[in-house]
């Protein structure tokens, strides 16, 4: 199955004030979901459409719909589902570049 590039569209399912954000940005099939059965249903309607060749879903989305996404996978192939930070996702614990520098260079940098 081939995707053809003009009738593509992109998808996001997520917290409510990711999905308005998103759907303030332009991107129409933007849809809030409260717990693991709206995601999943909505998920499989996302499926379900052949328009639709991307879906964007935040870290919490993407732990409700998981095993089902897994067993979608097994018959198709489209749309793409990648995982992106959500409101509420987890905050780095400590400044990776800040660490990085610490191991390698041995000078701490503490900004403000």
């Amino acid at each position: 199955m081939t995707a053809d590039i003009r009738m593509s569209r992109i998808a996001v399912l997520a917290d409510k004030e990711t999905a308005v954000y998103f759907k303030l940005s332009g991107v129409k099939n933007s849809y809030f979901v409260n717990d693991r059965a709206e995601a999943e249903k909505r998920l499989e309607s996302l499926f379900a459409n052949q328009q639709v060749s991307l879906i964007m879903v935040t870290e919490q989305v993407f732990d409700w719909i998981q095993s089902r996404l897994t067993r979608i996978k097994r018959e198709k192939e489209y749309p793409l589902v990648v995982s992106i930070p959500g409101k509420r996702g987890e905050k780095p614990k400590t400044d990776v570049l800040a660490e990085l520098v610490k191991r390698t260079v041995g000078i701490e940098i503490k900004v403000g």
